[in-house]
């Protein structure tokens, strides 16, 4: 196996690693009647937000309001998320993170093993499933809350990881069928020589 080879298999760590990058930027988008509320990142969301400081106007003023003449309603929220106007951390979203970051240490010992590239490649797919599932659960927390007008889309920081990881899975799917094939090459010419 010659270097260069060797130094594209520990690449594959790179697309991983500027992934959690790409999760600084907004994860996410909430909307009340097509207009942006809330752009949570993946690290706002893991490490919890407080909604009257990262909430958008209208929709501060309108929490507000509830607060001060309605409080029905805001324990109506609290009912989907006791916290309110508070969104407790969720810690488990570090597993994502953790995810990536084996996945960006098994293509760096590629090089040394066969199943350290199947390791980089289950890993950063099972990241990027988590993530977009992650994305669902926040769109049924947002239905729960009542209120048909909100919406919850995917925004940047989703798409640009997605992004990375997919590149990481071809450059995992590229250093696992290389071996393969110059296996098969030299097993062809062999048959040649000895034909």
């Amino acid at each position: 196996m010659n270097s260069k080879f060797k130094l594209f298999q520990r690449l594959v760590a790179a697309p991983y690693l500027l992934a959690l990058l790409g999760l600084l930027l907004p994860l996410f988008n909430v909307s009340c009647a097509d207009q942006v509320i809330a752009e949570p990142s993946f690290y706002e969301m893991a490490n919890g937000i407080d909604l009257e400081q990262s909430l958008k106007e209208p929709a501060l003023g309108y929490i507000k309001n509830m607060q001060a003449s309605n409080p029905a309603a805001i324990e109506r929220f609290k009912k989907t998320i006791p916290d309110f106007p508070k969104v407790p951390p969720i810690r488990h979203l570090y597993g994502i993170l953790g995810g990536l970051v084996l996945a960006a240490i098994f293509a760096l010992i590629a090089p040394y093993g066969y199943y350290a590239s199947l390791g980089s490649l289950a890993m950063g797919m099972l990241s990027m499933v988590s993530l977009w599932a992650f994305l669902a659960q926040m769109g049924q927390v947002c239905a729960g809350l009542g209120m048909n007008v909100l919406a919850v889309k995917p925004d940047v920081g989703i798409y640009c990881a997605s992004m990375l990881i997919l590149i990481g899975t071809a450059m995992n799917l590229a250093s696992i069928a290389r071996p393969i094939v110059d296996d098969l090459r030299a097993r062809r010419a062999a048959k040649k020589k000895a034909a």
